[in-house]
């Protein structure tokens, strides 16, 4: 039997989230004002690595597939985009923060690919909000990054993926009805 694209859709993005929030959970150190999420994932100082570090393995895996197998068919600049995204995801998870620079790299480059999947969305889509999203992703990352703000990464991280997570919903329900699924 072949999982349904929504339901793949779906897991590609609650499973890592709620990994995310369990781990949280589990870790009563973290702090959204001076951690970043992936202080969860780090292999030699964080008990809940495993936890994290599957979560993000394995919902960007569910996303690579989502991506090229269902959103190409409606919106395939997109889809390559979090093709991308899903892959940096990954690498994220791999390369925790242990391996510092490496670190740093793959995850400005998922959020990278994150906002530019949105500018994609909104031309493939033919919606405008995907650019506000687009622009929140990357004025909360400048504020972050500028000192502006002295709370921990976690709240652009975060931020981040909710809005996407906006236009990423709607890209489902597009295709789901344009593809007629069940």
């Amino acid at each position: 039997m072949k999982l349904k694209p929504l339901a793949l859709g779906l897991a590609s993005f609650l499973l890592p989230l709620s990994m995310v929030f369990t781990s949280i959970f589990l870790s009563p150190w973290f702090s959204w004002m001076s951690n970043a999420l992936s202080d969860l994932g780090h292999s030699v100082r964080s008990p809940v690595a495993p936890i994290f570090n599957f979560g993000l393995v394995t919902g960007g895996l569910l996303l690579l597939i989502y991506s090229v197998n269902y959103m190409s068919k409606r919106f395939p600049l997109t889809a390559k985009l979090v093709a991308v995204a899903s892959y940096f995801l990954i690498l994220i998870g791999t390369f925790d923060e242990v391996y510092g620079a490496l670190h740093f790299i793959v995850s400005l480059i998922f959020f990278l690919a994150l906002a530019i999947a949105s500018l994609a969305y909104s031309f493939e889509g033919k919606s405008n909000y995907p650019v506000v999203i687009a622009v929140i992703i990357a004025a909360v990352w400048a504020i972050q990054l500028s000192g502006l703000c002295s709370c921990g990464a976690a709240i652009p991280e975060i931020i981040s993926i909710f809005v996407t997570l906006v236009w990423f919903f709607d890209s489902m329900v597009k295709l789901q009805r344009s593809l007629k699924w069940d």
